[in-house]
């Protein structure tokens, strides 16, 4: 029964988020909320159990006195963004707010420098070495040349694209915001490899969704079917 209760629910959920097809209806708006509703209380559940009581409340009830003093940076902070709802305590909010986007800033700043730009460069470089080009190379040597230049291309392009001479004139002057016709060249170049990634990855993104909507509308066929079917 549980099984057949909860296969109902699915089913009623499904079909109002598919009717978003036809229009903007009152059973979408419905299926949406309560998604978005769960969602939140899932995450603050969550933010609860795995984030507050283990790094915020177990230190102050049962930790050390070290332990106390440094879990107060952070229950400082909290209070302060708690305050900061307040109207006169408004401004109380832009310190955790600094602090989150310093170390946010931080974060992302070394993510894509360890994590994007120093392996891409090593690629690139690693690309070029001769040793590695007639080691496990089952397309061939001219095969793995090709591949290194067609990166180096790709990344010198890339980089022209983005490239923007900026001259500091009383004046400026139209004529001077033309940029070199070597470097226009490689930014032609890079808009072709830029293009290419951007496509690979919207065909990837719609090739999720179509999946999830064949998964779904699936489960309605197969639902229906067993409902007609009596298996139950």
């Amino acid at each position: 029964m549980p099984e057949l209760i909860w296969g109902v629910v699915a089913f009623l959920l499904t079909v109002m988020v598919l009717s978003y097809l036809v229009a903007d209806n009152l059973f979408f708006r419905f299926a949406a909320y309560l998604f978005v509703g769960v969602t939140a209380g899932f995450l603050s559940v969550l933010i609860v159990k795995q984030i507050l009581w283990p790094y915020l409340l177990q230190p102050l009830l049962g930790g050390t006195l070290y332990q106390r003093l440094w879990v107060l940076i952070p229950l400082l902070l909290a209070v302060l963004m708690i305050l900061s709802q307040f109207k006169l305590l408004s401004d109380l909010g832009r310190i955790p707010l600094a602090f989150l986007a310093g170390i946010t800033a931080a974060l992302l700043i070394g993510g894509a420098v360890f994590g994007t730009l120093i392996p891409q460069v090593q690629a690139v470089v690693m690309g070029f070495d001769p040793a590695a080009w007639y080691v496990g190379a089952p397309y061939g040597l001219w095969t793995r040349i090709l591949n290194a230049g067609l990166m180096l291309v790709g990344v010198i392009g890339t980089l022209s694209y983005f490239h923007f001479d900026s001259r500091f004139q009383r004046k400026p002057d139209p004529s001077l915001k033309a940029r070199p016709r070597l470097l226009e060249a490689f930014s032609r170049v890079g808009e072709v490899f830029i293009g290419l990634a951007l496509g690979t990855v919207f065909a990837g993104i719609f090739s999720s969704a179509l999946l999830a909507m064949i998964d779904r509308i699936a489960f309605l066929g197969g639902w229906i079917l067993r409902w007609v079917g009596g298996g139950w």
